[in-house]
């Protein structure tokens, strides 16, 4: 056997060997293969998100802070007036929709009648950098929101038994809309649960929102749905 052949041989041996004690370093040199999209063609989460409220053929993404997000390609909330309009009376969806009661109804109710007024002043200090306004009445950007689930949990369960039972919880979509012409430029779909004994469901809301203004600020909106995962859960 000549010298090149012998170090043929050893090379092909030591790179079996490589890879009987270390499997992922031969996974390592494959090329990933791109996720594929997940086109919403009908109900998610548990059946509280209707996509076709958004629009067709969108792909959502799991983001920071964010659910479900979608973003039209190259948009970006740089220099733009939000207007952020009055919410709906809250339209109850998903496999849990009938499990809730009165004190559910009535708290989504008053968590709607201010959430506007909420994004914006949230968003309106977060973004002042940016540049981006905000208003109650008008604006070049339409936001509209609607509360699609809420549970005020048991403060009871909280205390007593914990690990989670007795969780309120507020599911809510929000779109950004061109106000002209109406075209979809971002959609959101959240679930904000309140697990702890000293939150409830409409303060650990509140905080929600502060944190994802301050994720679009850092990030981007249209960066995170960049760097989100795919899903169609």
């Amino acid at each position: 056997m000549n010298t090149r052949l012998k170090t043929t041989v050893a090379l092909a041996v030591m790179s079996v060997f490589v890879c009987v004690l270390n499997p992922q370093s031969a996974e390592a040199g494959k090329k990933r293969k791109p996720k594929a999209p997940k086109i919403a063609t009908g109900p998610m989460d548990d059946g509280t998100l209707d996509p076709f409220w958004f629009g067709e053929g969108l792909e959502f993404r799991e983001a920071d802070e964010i659910d479900y997000l979608w973003v039209k390609d190259g948009f970006s909330l740089e220099g733009a007036t939000l207007h952020f309009a009055a919410w709906p009376e809250p339209v109850f969806l998903g496999d849990d929709a009938e499990k809730r009661d009165e004190k559910d109804h009535e708290l989504a109710a008053s968590m709607a009648a201010d959430l506007a007024e909420t994004f914006a002043g949230v968003f309106g200090a977060e973004l002042a950098d940016q540049h981006v306004t905000t208003s109650l009445t008008d604006g070049d950007i339409l936001v509209e929101g609607r509360i699609v689930d809420c549970s005020t949990g048991s403060k009871a369960a909280k205390v007593l038994v914990g690990f989670g039972a007795g969780s309120g919880n507020t599911t809510i979509d929000l779109r950004f809309k061109d106000a002209a012409s109406g075209e979809l430029l971002v959609g959101m779909h959240h679930r904000v649960v309140s697990g702890t004994t000293w939150s409830t469901t409409d303060s650990k809301f509140t905080k929600w929102v502060e944190e994802l203004a301050e994720n679009i600020k850092k990030k981007g909106v249209g960066t995170l749905y960049a760097k989100g995962d795919p899903t169609n859960k």
